[in-house]
Formats: structure tokens, sequence, C-alpha cells
């Protein structure tokens, strides 16, 4: 009986649509961004540039100490989440960030090993 591998997947599929909703339309974020974010020695601003290929981000953010690929980027529905890691002195530190991005505007939190932060990030114009 071939229907009921059929009926099974169906029946799947709508369960955990069910459960954990359907996955909102993807956000085009491809383009040069400005995240800004409070540290202990001031506002930081930093332009990143994302390239979309399906669920997968890559990109740049330009760090003070040049520029810095973006690794682990994913993009779900409007769920945004990268890591950028940099290397001071001898010190390799990692941020990550997780967003929720609507339109040209994104807003979320950067965890990084001295806790976390809120940040903001809006899309720049050409």
């Amino acid at each position: 009986m071939r229907r009921a591998p059929v009926l099974l997947a169906l029946a799947t599929t709508a369960v955990a649509t069910l459960a954990f909703g359907a996955p909102a339309a993807a956000q085009d974020l491809s383009g040069t961004w400005e995240l800004t974010w409070e540290t202990p020695r001031g506002v930081q601003t930093v332009p990143v540039t994302f390239q979309v290929d399906g669920m997968s981000v890559t990109g740049t953010a330009q760090m003070r100490m040049g520029e810095v690929p973006i690794k682990n980027g994913m993009l779900h529905g409007d769920q945004l989440m990268f890591a950028i890691e940099f290397t001071m002195g001898d010190r390799t530190m990692t941020q990550n960030f997780l967003a929720t991005v609507t339109g040209d505007t994104m807003e979320g939190k950067i965890t990084t090993p001295r806790g976390e932060n809120p940040f903001k990030g809006a899309r720049k114009k050409d």
C-alpha cells in the first residue's frame, strides 16, 4: 500500500506546522547594514555586508582591525543568526548575533564571553 508513506508525510508536516508554526517568508537582507551597540568604551558601529543563499548567510564585517568574515550565518524567516570572530593580540574573540529582521531594520542581542548586549541594525541606503 503506497499511500501510507505519503499520508504519514502529510500528517507529520501538519503536526510540525501546528507545533512550530509555519516559517515566515525569508527577509531580504542582502546588502550593507550598520549594526550598533553599547560597549564599555562607548557606542560601537560596525558595517556588515550580507549575502543570502537560501537559508545560508555569508558576508563580512568591517572591524577596527580590518575586514573579517561572517561565520555560521543562517536566516530562517525573519530570524537571523551569525558570528563574527576576530583576533585581538593573542586572543580570539567571538561575538554571536541573534536578531529579528523587519524590512530594513533588525534588532537583537550579541553574546560575547563578557555577557549579552542588545543591538540594532539598519540597512545602508545607497
